[in-house]
């Protein structure tokens, strides 16, 4: 199929999606878990409309699962204010260390029990399931339903977790693989250096970038030489050039755009954060999905079976255990309400962060990587699907409403406080 074949087909499912995204959530569904089906209802086992290049397309994966991530976390880190992170730090901190540790850890076992991997080559397949999902994390918690329904402070929480345990899940990566290619090495040490240099130029450089640019766009303003619709496309250039210039300098472009958004939010002046900030998200929102609708062609179909009743199994401990028992242990000692931690500690979703490390570690020589791709691939699918089908009940259930009826109302105020 030709590229305007690709274009005619990718567009149109684009345009559909957002012209029917309410009736989509009204219906307990997703764009993103739509934006899959179409992937897979298109992709080669299906009806064959697009199919990916045999021997690039995990490649292609990647570099799209990267750019996507980009362009989500400068979204994310554009909707968080100083005041956001001043007032939830502890929430922030214990589950960016605690939560963290504790998802990488109970998955690399269940990985190393149910599915036989080496111990390693289990502990690997954990650190990429480790990472919340900055892409179906804002898709649950943005738009009219979560912001009325949801406090603010859970809405941030869920979404700042998202975006810095995707760049910070790279050292547990990093971890597994060079422990299981390089046994008769220096693996620690090479780790630590490897791990030190590209967390370190990320948060350099994400620092530097993201505060150059909001003092740029500062005097701009002030001297009236920045107009309103270039103002708009902002964050879109900020993220693009950020994850390119850290990957040529070896570092996480991941992380440092997350950094650097943080960065440059906090410098805006706030009238001006906003309007980039709802910009960010409406073109978030459609440069997001091709990445899902791609996913979808390339999944594996052979592996999944070939896994069998322990790859359901696995499915099944990463969405009922790598999280619900993790985080109310990481939040225990924040004062955060029993409500909200009931929340949080379920909708942790995984997707293209797990996606991008999925394919990223095609570039070491791992023995059992078809099997941890593919296990990979099915927790990620399950994640979308429950959790998606999941989020409206979900949202509606923590205001105090029937799960499966409309609201009508929006939440009291006055409960931004309990949670």
């Amino acid at each position: 199929m030709g590229l305007d074949e690709v274009l005619v087909v990718v567009g149109a499912s684009l345009l559909v999606l957002g012209l029917l995204s309410r009736v989509i959530k009204r219906l307990f569904l997703s764009t993103v878990l739509l934006a899959l089906l179409i992937g897979v209802a298109i992709g080669p086992e299906g009806l064959g409309v697009i199919e990916p290049p045999v021997g690039e397309e995990r490649k292609l994966m990647e570099q799209l699962a990267r750019l996507t991530l980009a362009i989500a976390l400068m979204g994310t880190g554009l909707a968080v204010t100083r005041a956001d992170l001043r007032e939830n730090l502890r929430s922030y901190a214990s589950l960016l260390t605690v939560g963290m540790i504790g998802m990488w850890v109970v998955t690399g076992l269940g990985a190393w029990l149910l599915l036989g991997l080496p111990f390693w080559a289990g502990f690997l397949l954990g650190a990429i399931l480790t990472p919340t999902d900055p892409v179906v994390a804002s898709a649950l918690v943005t738009g009219p339903l979560a912001e009325e329904n949801l406090p603010r402070r859970v809405r941030r929480t869920l979404q700042i977790e998202a975006g810095g345990n995707d760049g910070l899940a790279l050292p547990f990566v990093l971890l597994a693989a060079y422990m299981l290619t390089k046994p008769s090495g220096t693996p620690l040490a090479d780790w630590a250096l490897e791990a030190g240099k590209e967390i370190g130029i990320a948060v350099a450089v994400g620092l530097v970038v993201g505060y150059l640019a909001g003092r740029l766009a500062e005097m701009s303003l002030r001297a009236s030489e920045l107009e309103e619709p270039n103002l708009l496309g902002i964050g879109l250039a900020l993220a693009l050039m950020t994850v390119g210039l850290v990957h040529i300098l070896g570092g996480s472009g991941i992380l440092a755009v997350f950094v650097a958004a943080l960065v440059f939010s906090a410098l805006l002046e706030e009238p001006v954060r906003e309007k980039v900030e709802e910009t960010q998200e409406t073109v978030t929102q459609f440069l997001i999905l091709p990445a899902f609708i791609f996913f979808g062609t390339i999944l594996p179909w052979s592996e999944w079976e070939a896994l069998g009743l322990s790859g359901v199994a696995f499915a099944a401990w990463v969405l009922f255990l790598r999280r619900p028992p993790v985080v109310p242990l990481a939040l225990s000692q924040t004062g955060t309400d029993r409500r909200s931690v009931a929340f949080l500690a379920w909708f942790g979703p995984l997707g293209v962060a797990a996606i991008y490390y999925a394919t990223y570690i095609e570039r070491f020589p791992v023995a059992d990587g078809e099997r941890i791709f593919g296990a990979a691939t099915l927790a990620i699918c399950v994640s979308i699907v429950v959790h998606s089908v999941t989020a409206t009940p979900g949202v509606r259930a923590f205001a105090g409403r029937p799960p499966f009826r409309t609201l009508r109302r929006p939440l009291d105020p006055a409960s931004e406080t309990d949670a």
